[in-house]
């Protein structure tokens, strides 16, 4: 035998012999689902802010993580506040009007105000109570007699007020470490004359893809886009560094290069072919920590821990990947669920084998959730009560331009509710 083909006999036997101990010594290899969430959460905990901190302005800061408490420097409002227009009152003078009408306040007005037993000042909202006020009489039950005698209703204290130190205490935490920035965020940071605050940067992801015929150009990249689209969507900074073929060295180098970022996703092969090797490559690296889902399309997932660094290696399939984002990747990021909403199912959907979550595409048409793949959808495969198949479904990219997705371990038939996950 050459001495070219004993070399490549030597590491394949070497290849197989190393998916086998993987295989017998991996303890979360084909998981469920639920147990997948659980693992998420897991390497949320662990890996997520295991991050470098920066300061950003407030008014860059939406969806940005705060990578420390926000604590209150002083109480808000500094003054009890009126909260309608109207008229500042004591709440005992309120069984016993008429009361007589000593001036008027504006929100910003800086001069300290007071009334006496029998008095009410007119009042505009935002503007501080005068001492010895503590109640509100609205305009509109209020009346005036003789330019400047009040009428109106019996008032209890707090009416139409907010106390001082209602909004915030001072040393208060509002914020807790680790919250994402959202818009409604910005007006308590600028209530509380914050100008800058201390955010988690966001994660580097290298992003590639594997296989000879992504390389050759044979079949065009369209995971790698949608992959970074995902991550954005995520708040993270993703970088493409390029594809790779199916060859175990130039697998292994890239992963090599993936490693100088915070995190790693990759696609294609991970699953059990000939010429998968990032599995292999990342056990060689590093350590394999999960590897496959039960899940239908999304099942070749595969997770691993090069350098301290997280590396997802995704489906080739573009449902699978997407899929294999969507359930795992949107826990680890923390993202929002998809609303949800019941709709009767158009056709029967027939699982051929238990022990999956299966993943159903659909459209939403005329109030009915119709099956992608199923007629009177935008992929019509298969004809009227012909078994469905959802691993035919997801080989197709045109199952994705859809409504939403089912998820369900069960036979669904026809006119049944489901809880549809909504892409809109």
């Amino acid at each position: 035998m050459p001495e070219s083909s004993r070399k490549i006999r030597a590491r394949w036997i070497m290849l197989i012999r190393q998916k086998q101990q993987r295989k017998n010594k991996m303890e979360r290899k084909n998981i469920s689902l639920r147990e997948s969430s659980k693992f998420m959460d897991q390497l949320r905990e662990k890996f997520y802010f295991k991050r470098e901190i920066e300061k950003v302005k407030v008014v860059d800061s939406l969806g940005r993580e705060l990578a420390e408490p926000l604590i209150s420097k002083y109480e808000s409002p500094l003054r009890d506040t009126a909260t309608m227009d109207g008229f500042a009152v004591r709440s005992e003078d309120t069984n016993s009007y008429p009361l007589k009408i000593a001036g008027s306040i504006y929100a910003g007005d800086k001069e300290e105000y007071g009334i006496k037993k029998g008095e009410a000042m007119g009042i505009a909202t935002g503007a501080y109570l005068p001492e010895g006020s503590d109640a509100v009489l609205r305009v509109e039950d209020s009346k005036i007699e003789d330019d400047n005698l009040l009428y109106g209703i019996p008032l209890k204290e707090g009416k139409y007020v907010i106390f001082a130190g209602t909004d915030y205490k001072k040393g208060e935490i509002i914020l807790k470490k680790g919250h994402k920035i959202r818009a409604q965020d910005i007006t308590v940071l600028s209530g509380l004359c914050v100008s800058e605050i201390s955010v988690y940067k966001k994660f580097r992801v290298a992003v590639f893809s594997n296989g000879n015929e992504i390389c050759s150009g044979l079949i065009r990249d369209t995971n790698s886009p949608m992959i970074m689209a995902f991550l954005k969507e995520f708040n993270c900074d993703p970088a493409f560094i390029g594809t790779v073929p199916d060859d175990f060295e130039q697998v292994k180098k890239k992963i090599i290069e993936s490693t100088e970022y915070d995190m790693a996703v990759t696609s294609g092969g991970v699953s059990v072919g000939e010429k998968d090797y990032v599995i292999d490559a990342i056990s060689e690296l590093g350590e394999v920590v999960m590897h496959k889902v039960n899940t239908r399309p999304g099942k070749p997932l595969a997770v691993g821990i090069i350098n301290k660094k997280l590396i997802f290696g995704l489906p080739g399939k573009p449902s699978g990947a997407f899929i294999a984002i969507e359930l795992n990747l949107r826990r680890f990021f923390g993202a929002p669920p998809r609303p949800t909403r019941k709709y009767p199912i158009a056709e029967n959907i027939n699982i051929l084998t238990p022990g999956f979550d299966y993943v159903v595409f659909f459209q939403i048409k005329n109030g009915k959730a119709i099956p992608m793949g199923c007629e009177g959808s935008p992929l019509n495969i298969f004809r009227r009560n012909e078994p469905y198949n959802v691993s035919v479904v997801a080989s197709s990219p045109r199952s994705l331009v859809s409504d939403g997705y089912v998820i369900t371990k069960t036979d669904l038939h026809k006119g049944d509710f489901v809880d549809v996950n909504l892409f809109f």
